[in-house]
């Protein structure tokens, strides 16, 4: 296709688009995972997984098979999709500072790595002079809402001064937390089943005010601990049984990811009853990879686990659906990742861009509505600076501060404390078997450059030595 007649489509694409505004804007409902691998869904190709409702949503829609977290934890990668921005922008590098309180693996850190954004009585978090994504379509008359996991930050950060109309944090599953807490809450009902209630309300009440929504959903499934309803354990026990390879954890696992799929299928379902299925924009995803299991099934069959950047750490399920304007069963084997989710919805609805904010992401809304099938970008780039469990036999760390760029099909990957420098050709190698810097002196040199380009271009915090180190 060439470029006119690119442009010619994507202008009249644009034109329907726009032309909703004399009635009313797409609807949004955004529903984040919580630790669901790329592997944990029976349409990403897990036969144990019993997802039919999210697998509905997979047949319906477009899904891309080369999707990404923005870190391969929970908060820094909300605070990317929240925000629109790499980790050096928003500046929550980390979940927690594990390493200040673990004297060994202090002492073995030549640097310190960047400190977490905090606010003066709401702790670390995504700070208020962001844009969230919410604000920006709250410029579009969008009445909003977030029940679920929040993660980034209590008091003055929490929900309700982040440009949500209405929400709170919930954490946990059985006895689940709220904040602010909620006092007139039962917390012995299962979290999903109160995270899916108050966004079907939410949703309703909408409605009936004719006024376009986003719902931001982001459950606390499938993270731990490993609290499945019991109905649903006692179903995968008996089924796999005779299952040799399944672990008893794996096995609460999914009937977790049931649970999950039975929310999902609850909101799905109203959408249908309110007659809101043609003008609502669903997306699904993950905030990261699978954590570790006994087979590592959620993960399969790539390398690595949450915390770590290899592919089964960052590899996320992601999901577009709009009924008529999204192409059903389409898939595209783009590199997106979740920056990208805020000009995308911005785009979709014809929102505008916040004047003077920085969005990393690219809008790849013509790809959603079939204008072109490649995105534009020439890299993706990871700062994970997670310093955890120093092994003094091993003289290695469970994580610790690494800079990944992905160009071209090659993923390399930088050792701060080391300044040692992997390779991997995804291209031909997408499960990181083989390690190839050698092979490909010319592609470190490029990476290299283009990783230094983006260093610059988000304010990089260079390291700092650790006054604490004693060499090893």
């Amino acid at each position: 296709m060439n470029k006119t007649i690119i442009l010619i489509a994507y202008l009249a694409t644009s034109f329907l688009v726009k032309g909703q505004e004399l009635t009313k804007k797409p609807n949004i409902v955004f529903i984040l995972a919580d630790d669901l691998g790329i592997n944990a869904l029976n349409s990403n190709g897990n036969a144990l997984v019993e997802s039919p409702n999210i697998d509905k949503l997979f047949f319906e829609g477009m899904h891309f098979t080369n999707g990404y977290s923005n870190d391969p934890t929970c908060a820094p990668s909300r605070a990317s999709i929240l925000s629109g921005q790499y980790v050096p922008r928003h500046k929550v590098y980390r979940v927690a500072d594990r390493y200040k309180t673990d004297k060994k693996t202090l002492e073995a850190m030549r640097f310190l790595p960047p400190e977490i954004n905090r606010v003066k009585g709401s702790g670390a978090g995504l700070n208020l002079d962001k844009i969230t994504i919410a604000e920006a379509l709250k410029t579009s008359n969008y009445t909003t809402s977030a029940y679920g996991k929040w993660h980034l930050g209590k008091n003055d950060l929490q929900i309700q001064n982040q440009g949500f109309d209405e929400g709170y944090e919930i954490t946990g599953h059985y006895n689940f937390k709220t904040s602010p807490q909620q006092e007139d809450l039962d917390n012995t009902q299962y979290s999903a089943d109160v995270i899916t209630d108050k966004t079907i309300n939410f949703i309703k009440k909408a409605s009936s005010e004719n006024k376009p929504f986003f719902a931001y959903v982001p459950y606390y499934l499938v993270h731990k601990p490993l609290e499945p309803k019991a109905e649903y354990l006692a179903y995968f026990k008996n089924k796999l049984k005779n299952n040799s390879i399944v672990g008893k954890d794996e096995i609460k696992v999914l009937a977790m990811i049931k649970s999950l799929d039975e929310s999902v299928g609850q909101l799905l379902k109203t959408l249908n009853d309110l007659g809101l299925e043609d003008d609502t924009i669903i997306v699904f995803t993950s905030d990261n990879g699978h954590y570790k299991t006994e087979s590592n099934i959620f993960n399969q069959p790539y390398k690595g686990v949450k915390g770590q950047t290899l592919e089964g750490g960052i590899r996320v399920p992601y999901i577009f659906k709009w009924k008529n304007k999204i192409k059903a069963g389409s898939r595209s084997n783009e590199p997106i990742i979740h920056v990208d989710i805020y000009p995308t919805l911005l785009g979709l609805t014809n929102t505008s861009k916040p004047k003077d904010y920085v969005l990393d992401g690219e809008d790849i809304s013509p790809v959603l509505l079939g204008i072109t099938s490649e995105t534009k970008r020439d890299a993706l780039v990871w700062q994970y600076t997670n310093y955890a469990r120093w092994n003094e036999k091993r003289q290695e760390f469970a994580s610790s501060w690494v800079n990944v760029i992905q160009m071209d099909g090659f993923k390399m990957t930088e050792d701060v404390e080391t300044n040692n420098f992997t390779l991997y050709n995804l291209n031909n190698d997408p499960y990181e078997t083989k390690e190839v810097s050698n092979n490909y002196p010319a592609e470190i040199d490029k990476l290299k450059a283009r990783l230094q380009q983006w260093k610059t271009e988000t304010g990089y915090e260079k390291p700092q030595l650790n006054p604490d180190y004693i060499k090893q």
